[in-house]
């Protein structure tokens, strides 16, 4: 072959091979570069779904903690009343003479108890007092205060035993009119219709001047 052949021939030959190797490089289309972004897009939309649903896990946890908080200082309230009131020193100076030491021994805390809304204490601190003691001005004031604290809490059938003893043992007792009152009170909501009518007759006629009487007479007109 001659030589100017084969450098033709040569040349023509690479030319061949070039143009193979080109043909065989796939060709660089938009497509792959579309597909990243699009996965791109959707982990970061992902992402965001998951900031968002921590952050509504968070703002629920953060209202049950405010809400545990609340119940705690609430807790913490009670507990400062009640360590305030329970242990309360009754000075001598306040203490009255009388033959019934007993009515003198817790009268003053217990009254103390009683505004303090805390029921339940006063009482267990005036549990003997639903005698009437001796009597006395502060035996008779003992035995009123244990019918309010059981009034308070709506404890009606100590309310009809202890008012109705009142009642008998002191009726002359400014409080008296108002015990029958709350005795026929705890009656009606006893659904004792016709007992209740009978206690708001007794106290029209036994004390016809009192508030309790009032009362009595408009609840009966119903």
């Amino acid at each position: 072959m001659p030589h100017s052949n084969y450098r033709y021939f040569s040349l023509a030959l690479m030319a061949i091979l070039t143009i193979s190797a080109c043909s065989t490089i796939p060709a660089f289309s938009g497509t792959p570069v579309s597909a990243t972004s699009t996965k791109s897009a959707a982990d970061t939309t992902q992402t965001a779904d998951q900031l968002s649903q921590i952050q509504i896990q968070l703002a629920n946890l953060q209202t049950q903690i405010d809400g545990l908080q609340n119940q705690m200082n609430d807790i913490r309230q009670q507990q400062t009343t009640l360590s305030r009131y329970i242990n309360v020193h009754i000075p001598a100076s306040e203490v009255i003479a009388t033959s019934d030491p007993a009515a003198n021994d817790n009268i003053s805390e217990a009254r103390h108890l009683y505004n303090a809304g805390l029921y339940a204490q006063s009482i267990r601190l005036l549990k003997n007092a639903d005698s009437g003691g001796n009597g006395s001005a502060p035996a008779q004031e003992r035995m009123w205060l244990l019918l309010q604290s059981h009034a308070r809490l709506n404890n009606c059938e100590s309310v009809i035993n202890i008012g109705k003893r009142f009642t008998n043992l002191f009726p002359q007792n400014n409080h008296s009119p108002n015990a029958l009152y709350q005795v026929a009170q705890c009656q009606a909501h006893l659904q004792q219709q016709d007992i209740a009518r009978t206690t708001y007759q007794h106290i029209i006629s036994t004390y016809p001047n009192s508030s309790a009487a009032s009362k009595a007479r408009h609840l009966l007109k119903k």
